[in-house]
């Protein structure tokens, strides 16, 4: 038997501690923002994934204008309800980082349908640009546009360098024929023969997930933090690799009952990915200007047409002397950030393409902070589950006739 659910439309409560701020998203939970305590669970209906890939992606290749554009309003979740201003607003995911993907990534059956689909495009992105390369083609925007819309930071990266772009060709081709769709693809066949056959046992995509995430996270861990475009490239896709391969594990886990296994899946795997994203944020906001070093300078005048303050927040999670500053002090190092930029002395080295950079940095972590949290989601998920003794994550979920939107499950207590 189901547990209810009520759409997130009509929970005027929700809705109204979002909008004032007493109330915060992480990924697909809302938390108290006083304590941190959860007080809601969000899942999708069934459906949802359906209108999710049939969403078109931002077109990130009409120049830097209409890339921030993209980056700026994207995928958003008003495409999934009536009420459409009022959720791209208060669940603060207007930009492709945080909506260019299901919203609480495997927990629901709409999480675990669109991960397969987010597998074959990256298989089918990967397979483009090889293409690409054996047909000798000398324009590069094909090429990316075949990834653009998962990973546009690239176009900010390497904006009018063609050598940097066609490193960027051949790392993604190594990483197509060496480690990335042969594993993913195992991984991908299971997830067909799931949704074919829902009745299987699914131990033998577990065990598939299980070998995806153990490759690609030993492969994540080993990179050495740079900040260049190939080697952050190599970076990305291992780690969407690891985190769908072990939201995929987690969530057939629950499907199973098996939800204490799944939590501590998530305990386990959680710490390392968040110490990785920690050092890529150490790595990529270094700056040798002091008042630059920091996440903070993203929330300054120079940056506010095209970074909302949600994502800065986001970063912020990532990076330890962030996080542990007072509001009093945010706001001295905000403003102390914001003079170095007005500075005429820096008006060489803080160029347009220095700014370019910075956005790429700003969408590259704030994917790292939206993967971490939703991670922590499916871990909060199977809390739930287990603390109410379902026979599977299904019984949480809403029904396959519900219509397509975004749902609430209230959090026991």
């Amino acid at each position: 038997m189901q547990i209810d659910t009520t759409l997130l439309v009509k929970d005027k409560h929700l809705i109204e501690g979002l909008l004032n701020g007493s109330l915060k998203r992480f990924g697909g939970v809302v938390r108290d923002a006083s304590n941190g305590q959860i007080v809601k669970h969000l899942l999708e209906a069934p459906s949802t994934s359906n209108l999710l890939m049939r969403a078109p992606m931002p077109n990130l290749l009409g120049g830097v204008g209409s890339l921030i554009d993209g980056i700026g309003h994207g995928v958003t979740i008003h495409k999934l309800n009536q009420v459409q201003h009022t959720l791209s607003s208060v669940l603060q995911v207007s930009q492709v980082a945080a909506a260019a993907s299901v919203l609480n990534l495997g927990v629901s059956v709409a999480g675990f349908i669109y991960m397969g689909y987010k597998l074959n495009q990256l298989q089918n992105s990967m397979a483009k640009i090889q293409e690409c390369m054996n047909e000798g083609k000398k324009h590069i925007d094909e090429k990316l546009n075949a990834i653009a819309g998962q990973l546009s930071y690239l176009l900010l990266l390497t904006e009018a360098n063609s050598n940097e772009q066609r490193r960027i060709s051949t790392s993604l081709a190594e990483l197509h024929r060496a480690v990335l769709v042969a594993q993913l693809a195992e991984l991908q066949s299971w997830l067909d023969h799931l949704s074919r056959f829902p009745d299987d046992s699914p131990k033998d995509a577990i065990r598939s997930a299980g070998k995806v995430r153990h490759l690609l996270s030993d492969q994540a861990e080993r990179i050495i933090f740079q900040f260049e475009p190939q080697v952050m490239l190599v970076a990305d896709i291992t780690i969407r690799g690891w985190i769908v391969a072990t939201a995929t594990e987690a969530n057939l886990l629950m499907s199973m009952g098996q939800h204490r296994e799944a939590r501590q899946l998530i305990e386990s795997e959680h710490p390392r990915f968040f110490k990785l994203a920690e050092r890529w944020a150490e790595r990529l906001l270094a700056d040798e200007r002091p008042t630059l070093h920091t996440a903070l300078r993203f929330d300054t005048p120079r940056f506010k047409s095209f970074i909302l303050p949600e994502r800065v927040h986001r970063i912020v999670r990532l990076n330890h002397p962030d996080r542990e500053l007072t509001d009093e002090r945010q706001l001295k190092v905000k403003q102390e950030a914001a003079l170095e930029f007005e500075m005429s002395y820096n008006n060489a080295a803080l160029n347009d393409d220095w700014t370019h950079r910075q956005l790429a940095v700003a969408e590259y972590l704030d994917g790292l902070s939206e993967m971490s949290s939703r991670l922590e989601t499916i871990q909060a998920f199977a809390y739930e589950c287990e603390v109410r003794s379902l026979p599977s994550s299904q019984a949480a979920l809403p029904g396959p006739e519900a219509p397509p939107g975004i749902y609430v499950l209230s959090a026991t207590e």
